[in-house]
């Protein structure tokens, strides 16, 4: 046989609500009040968010290494390195560091002293103000590649501030970190360009102190020049011979015109001898030296050509990776700035008293849920007698119910 409605737990639940309806709706208005009025004590949060983005880091979800690659191969070899920039090897490392960066512990302490947080916090270290503004902060990558910076602040324009200091902390902590191979290249060019100007001094004073030594300022110059000279002395010498033998078979030794041409002769020798041999007051070196001079020159001046060309070699290697390192250094950009906000992200007051009704509501609807089923255990005939043997010895275990004396009998 059906049970009817009014005997199931169901229709007794339902006729325990109506009867204590009013309670209820009296419980409800207290939860009102008290919500209401906890709310209005409790202090009040302002939120500030902004949107940055790392160059280049967003590449992937738009698409662009493939063209970026197809547009490098269709142009020329002094623009083919563009399919290189827009290439994604190193995205996902820059993306991994900047976020390590933005919730690094260095950017959050700088943030924490700046603003004086500690004594806001009423803490004494700063573990624990790091525990409580990391509830506060809120820093995430969202699917497309932009970085969501919030704070939540007791003030609209503190909160603000805070979301702008991070982001300009982790830019400063970005510059100074070794982030990609570009300027790992840079730090180590200028080492060899360092090496590279010291090793083409050394080369520039050895040339120094030979041309010092021997006189050679321009050897190529001055040898032609030397050449030249002692052509002409020779060629002097022979005419000054030719008319010295033409005099001397005509004119005695006592003559001054035979004298004139004889010691003319024995000038030109002379001369020819000391220039072959070299002079120490002449710009122009000797015959017999300029050979092993020459050879020692050019060996001196290979020497400094060498140095010189790596000099100059990794000095335009280092200009390349310069712009190298700013084009690919990860940095954050800000597409949308932190702002403060007009509404005040906590205590949302309406939603508060609605959570707060709504929870009493349920839970008095539960509480007379347990009763109406307790009630059905102890008047049920086959269930009542256990569950009330069952009450009456915990409470005399619990001193809750008192022990009759012997002999004393129970209601009639």
């Amino acid at each position: 046989m059906k049970k009817n409605i009014e005997n199931s737990f169901i229709g007794r639940w339902i006729s325990s609500i109506a009867t204590n309806l009013r309670k209820i709706v009296v419980l409800c208005f207290v939860v009102v009040l008290a919500s209401s009025v906890w709310a209005l004590t409790r202090k009040q949060y302002w939120n500030a968010s902004a949107v940055t983005v790392v160059p280049g880091g967003q590449q992937s979800s738009l698409g662009l290494a493939g063209i970026g690659g197809f547009a490098g191969d269709l142009l020329s070899d002094q623009l083919g390195g563009i399919g290189s920039m827009v290439s994604t090897g190193s995205s996902a490392l820059d993306m991994n560091l900047v976020y390590q960066v933005l919730t690094s512990r260095t950017v959050y302490e700088r943030i924490i002293f700046k603003h004086d947080l500690l004594a806001e916090m009423k803490v004494s270290t700063m573990d624990d103000a790091l525990g409580k503004f990391r509830k506060r902060v809120s820093i995430f990558l969202t699917p497309e590649g932009f970085f969501v910076v919030s704070m939540e602040a007791d003030s609209r324009e503190k909160a603000a501030a805070i979301v702008n200091d991070i982001i300009d902390f982790s830019n400063q902590e970005l510059s100074t970190i070794i982030t990609s191979r570009a300027r790992r290249s840079r730090l180590a060019a200028e080492e060899f360009l360092t090496e590279a100007e010291e090793s083409l001094l050394i080369a520039q004073n050895r040339m120094e102190q030979f041309r010092t030594e021997t006189g050679l300022l321009f050897p190529e110059q001055q040898g032609i020049q030397s050449m030249n000279l002692q052509g002409t002395l020779e060629t002097e010498l022979l005419l000054a011979e030719a008319e010295f033998a033409g005099v001397s078979g005509t004119m005695s030794s006592s003559s001054s015109i035979y004298s004139e041409i004889a010691g003319r002769v024995a000038f030109l020798r002379s001369s020819m001898m000391d220039r072959a041999a070299g002079d120490n007051l002449s710009y122009f070196p000797g015959l017999d030296s300029m050979p092993s001079m020459l050879k020692e020159y050019e060996n001196i001046a290979i020497n400094l050509e060498t140095r010189r060309a790596i000099y100059m070699m990794l000095r335009q290697e280092l200009e390349s990776l310069k712009l190298e390192e700013t084009k690919d250094s990860p940095s954050i950009e800000v597409l949308v700035p932190a702002v403060p906000s007009a509404l005040r992200s906590y205590p949302k007051r309406g939603i508060m008293v609605i959570k707060y009704t709504l929870i009493a509501f349920f839970l008095s609807l539960l509480w007379l849920a347990v009763i109406t089923y307790a009630k059905q255990l102890l008047h049920d005939e086959s269930t009542g007698p256990f569950w009330k043997n069952i009450l009456r010895i915990s409470g005399s275990q619990l001193f809750l119910v008192r022990k009759r004396k012997k002999g004393q009998s129970g209601p009639s």
